[in-house]
């Protein structure tokens, strides 16, 4: 079996190895070979990440050159952005909007729409759900996003009356012991910025089921995520709204939210 070295392994013995060589190539009138380079380090994702590390665009660039900052900006917008990939990005954070600043007039320039891996789903069955974000104009367009640390993407279900239906009746319980005393999480912004005519798009599921409390998980819940819930159920036979409540902000929008909390049609049936 061939041994395995490690690039960090492998960079260390050439670059001590490096000396001995230029001395060899210098003897026989090469020229001076380069200087060993640092070793980039490449994110893998794990199994299951909701968030998958984005491709790197900065290929055979090295670390702090004018390619490597161009490739960053690059990456936190463009014509078709996977947008978890560019929002957890230290590189695409932004200062907060400050209190008198005016929401975006977006109008005719986004369009934010949901589309589900199929229109109907057996109770208590899985569907895809496709968050996808269209610049409509003929120029460039800053999208703004609340980060809580990470982008919050949360999916409700409403049933053919308005009734919330992944949200237990009753109200929440308190947990043996009491409520824990999270401190708040400070909220950032980061800004994504799509081409004329550029998606931007997130992959979200849904289950057709009944939710509960779940006060044995409030300790390791973070406050913004609310409290903590389990499935207790499939959800009846009948036809449900699917209502996307995204992280987009400072947009200016209606008291129906339909810029930042898009809908979709399911029917739960056999």
């Amino acid at each position: 079996m061939t041994p395995f070295i490690s690039r960090t392994v492998a960079s260390a013995l050439l670059g001590s190895l490096a000396p001995a060589l230029a001395l060899v190539v210098t003897a026989c009138g090469g020229s001076k070979p380069p200087p060993p380079t640092t070793p980039t380090e490449v994110a893998i994702d794990d199994a299951g990440a909701a968030a998958p590390a984005p491709q790197a665009d900065t290929a055979g660039a090295a670390p702090g050159t004018a390619d490597d900052k161009t490739a960053k900006v690059t990456s936190c917008g463009g014509a078709d952005v996977d947008l978890m990939a560019a929002l957890i990005q230290s590189a695409c954070e932004v200062p907060n909007a400050k209190p008198d600043d005016k929401p975006r007039d977006v109008k005719g320039a986004l369009e934010v729409t949901v589309a589900p891996s199929a229109a109907k789903v057996t109770p208590g069955g899985h569907v895809d759900l496709l968050v996808t974000f269209v610049n409509k104009g003929k120029d460039p367009l800053p999208l703004d996003f609340v980060l809580d640390p990470t982008p919050r993407f949360t999916v409700e279900a409403y049933d053919a009356k308005g009734k919330r239906v992944d949200v237990p009746a009753s109200q929440p319980p308190v947990p043996a012991g009491g409520m824990p005393d999270h401190p708040p999480t400070d909220q950032g912004t980061a800004r994504v910025t799509l081409a004329p005519n550029g998606t931007a798009h997130v992959k979200l599921a849904w289950n057709a089921q009944k939710m509960k409390w779940a006060p044995d998980k409030v300790k390791g819940t973070p406050p913004e995520a609310g409290f903590p819930r389990t499935p207790a159920g499939p959800l009846g036979k009948g036809k449900y709204t699917v209502r996307v409540v995204t992280p987009l902000t400072n947009v200016a929008e209606g008291s129906g939210h339909e810029v930042s909390a898009p809908k979709a049609n399911i029917e739960v049936g056999r």
